[in-house]
Order: structure tokens, then C-alpha cells, then sequence
């Protein structure tokens, strides 16, 4: 069997012990892959339900996809905010305890 780069479970005993950093990266990369194809299964899902509710709120399926996309936008800018606000805390927190 030939050593795949991105799936350990392709991967011989002999492969294994012969590269076994590379086996280690191939498991790394392989659980990247498995997260990022459950990240797009659930932004499809995602997406479906929203298009379907704002459809039955009366929009267009055409319009759903703007809105869509404007709420995610919002939605990481209020990630964004709060991820530089809890930064500014933690950093003014580090400041205090040397005060």
C-alpha cells in the first residue's frame, strides 16, 4: 500500500515504523480534513434552514443568500468585538496584577 499523506488509516505497519513523524502528520492533517468537512456540512445546513425560514417569512429564495451572507458578516463582527474586548481585559488584568 502506498503512504497517503492526508489519511493514517491508509497507512501499513511498515510505513508507520519506518515515518513515523510522517504518519504522525498525516493523522494532524487528516483530523483537519474531517473538521473542515463537518464545518461545511454544518454551514450548509446552516444556510438551508436560514433560507427556508426567511423564505417563509416572505423573502425570496434569490434574497436569502444576501441576507445570508450580511448575517454572518454581523455575526463575525461581533466576534471580532468580542474577542479584542476580552484582549484588552486580559491585557489591562496582566497591567493591574504589576501595579
Amino acid at each position: 500500500m502506498t503512504r497517503d499523506s492526508r489519511n493514517p488509516n491508509n497507512w501499513s505497519t511498515r510505513e508507520i515504523e519506518g515515518d513515523s513523524a510522517g504518519y504522525l502528520a498525516a493523522q494532524r492533517a487528516h483530523s483537519l480534513d474531517l473538521d473542515d468537512a463537518a464545518a461545511q456540512r454544518n454551514e450548509e445546513r446552516d444556510r438551508a434552514a436560514f433560507e427556508a425560514e426567511y423564505v417563509a417569512a416572505g423573502g425570496t429564495k434569490s434574497g436569502a443568500g444576501d441576507a445570508y451572507r450580511e448575517r454572518r458578516n454581523e455575526q463575525a463582527a461581533a466576534a471580532a468585538a468580542h474577542a479584542d474586548e476580552s484582549a484588552r481585559l486580559a491585557q489591562r488584568g496582566a497591567t493591574l496584577n504589576k501595579v
